[in-house]
């Protein structure tokens, strides 16, 4: 048989019907995103791990001390004070763990055991969350770089050494090759490779020069990338981990006099981030996976050694946030360092949380998020005070941004499928997760309406493929 135009074109509309039918009988809306209020979200974050950085040695409010008691003197600074001026500090962040990585894993998962094997799982990590919400991850490490966060990232540049005299830098591309950005970036970072060895060899053998050197081989290649995202990429929010180490082999090898000069060149070396956060409306967090302890102002220090391991300049490390979000403000409470996670995604406007933290958020901002997700196509609407603050129809995840914290609300959802209808009353203060759950007569039931809409769909998918692959077998062979 032979088919003509025609015939060939109405098979072609009926196979786009039942595409169609497919697509409404079985719905599946991604996400509504509800503004109820001004947020003046950061357009992107860059996450600064200093290793070995103790939060004494840089914060203005704290003293030093050595192994046996003595006050050290503190290195000198006039940059980090102006942006301690207008940031949020945070005076006590307690390290669980010393061993391996586990620092930046505990900042990564937002777990106080996690290792390098958890930061692979799927959902388990600060950078599943910030993809699922469109960023784009990228990673400058020095330190920190084991395979599985390296796979987390999109694009990453790191020295596979950890070596400040021979540092061999790679670049490992995981993203999807459709990001705008992603082929400028892995070229300039394959430069930044290139060249790193030959700027280490340019300062002499031995001198602390060389461990400046070192720190700014990650700084000017987040500075770079930054540039190129802001030029090429600025569609989409990015999520920057840089990992400088020279301060921590600094600590260890050439004492207290090197670790202070290593601190006082960070100093001077910081400046051009900060700013570039601040002209480009980026968060910049401050942060690191231990401290570091010395026995006396002349000894090389230490820290995951008995000797050193319970030191408060060991266990205490700085975090400091500056967002166009938040407000400066000293909080003095000890947090965990699990609470990074957490404290950061809240600061980004984000509800959802890795899948194993167990760190407690502290929400920074004026406002607060609520995540409403149900079981299937939901109505929503929130109220305070008897007056509607905002709804929502057709999907079943919802986020309600800017929200008044501090306050209570009244949340209201219909399950369109069995009209099963939820009240509560909510009281937000920090950023909350909501999970509609149907009753329990209905999880069970196998003929309920959704159901039977999957299983139609499931049908005419089957049938649109049959369908299609006879016609074109049959336009073939005619």
């Amino acid at each position: 048989m032979i088919y003509s135009r025609r015939q060939i074109w109405q098979i072609g509309k009926i196979l786009l019907l039942l595409l169609f039918l497919c697509i409404t009988i079985n719905p599946a809306g991604c996400a509504t995103f509800i503004e109820a209020g001004d947020t003046n979200n950061p357009d992107g974050v860059v996450v600064l791990i200093v290793d070995g950085l103790g939060n004494g040695y840089i914060n203005p409010e704290l003293d030093v001390k050595t192994i046996d008691g003595s006050i050290l003197k503190k290195p000198g600074m006039s940059n980090l004070p102006k942006i301690y001026n207008q940031a949020v500090i945070f005076d006590s962040v307690f390290v669980p763990e010393l061993k391996g990585n586990s620092g930046h894993n505990v900042i990564m998962t937002g777990n106080r055991d996690a290792d390098d094997t958890m930061v692979g799982y799927d959902n388990a990590s600060i950078y599943d969350v910030v993809k699922k919400h469109g960023y784009l991850t990228v990673g400058v490490l020095e330190r920190g770089d084991s395979e599985e966060v390296v796979a987390e990232n999109d694009l990453v540049l790191h020295d596979t050494t950890n070596s400040i005299n021979e540092p061999v830098m790679q670049v490992s591309v995981s993203g999807k090759k459709d990001i705008d950005a992603l082929p400028l970036l892995t070229t300039e970072f394959e430069t930044h490779a290139s060249r790193a060895l030959s700027r280490v060899e340019s300062t002499p053998s031995g001198t602390i020069q060389r461990y400046y050197t070192y720190n700014k081989l990650a700084l000017d290649a987040a500075m770079d990338s930054i540039n190129i995202l802001e030029n090429e990429g600025r569609d989409r929010k990015y999520f920057i981990t840089v990992n400088i180490a020279a301060l921590d082999t600094a600590g260890l090898y050439r004492g207290y006099k090197g670790y202070s000069q290593c601190i006082e060149n960070l100093d001077s070396m910081i400046v051009p981030l900060y700013e570039t956060c601040q002209e480009n409306n980026l968060a910049l967090v401050i942060t690191s996976d231990h401290g570091m302890a010395f026995p006396d102002a002349e000894s090389r220090g230490g820290a995951k050694s008995d000797k050193y391991a319970s030191a408060n300049e060991v266990r205490n490390v700085p975090l400091i946030i500056l967002s166009p979000n938040i407000k400066q403000q000293r909080i003095q409470e000890t947090i965990g360092q699990e609470d990074i996670a957490p404290i950061m995604l809240s600061t980004l406007g984000i509800a959802d949380r890795p899948a194993f933290c167990e760190g407690k958020e502290k929400n920074l901002k004026e406002y607060a998020v609520l995540k409403v997700v149900s079981p299937g196509i939901t109505s929503i609407k929130l109220s305070s005070s008897g007056k509607e603050v905002c709804s929502g129809s057709n999907d079943s995840v919802y986020y309600i941004t800017g929200l008044e914290k501090n306050k209570q609300y009244t949340l209201e959802t219909v399950i369109d499928s069995s009209g099963e209808t939820y009240k509560d009353t909510l009281y937000i203060e920090n950023d909350m997760v909501i999970k509609i759950k149907e009753k329990d007569k209905n999880q069970d039931s196998t003929t309920s309406l959704e159901n039977n809409m999957h299983l139609v769909g499931g049908i005419l998918i089957g049938v649109i493929n049959l369908t299609g692959l006879t016609m074109i077998f049959r336009i073939m062979r005619n």
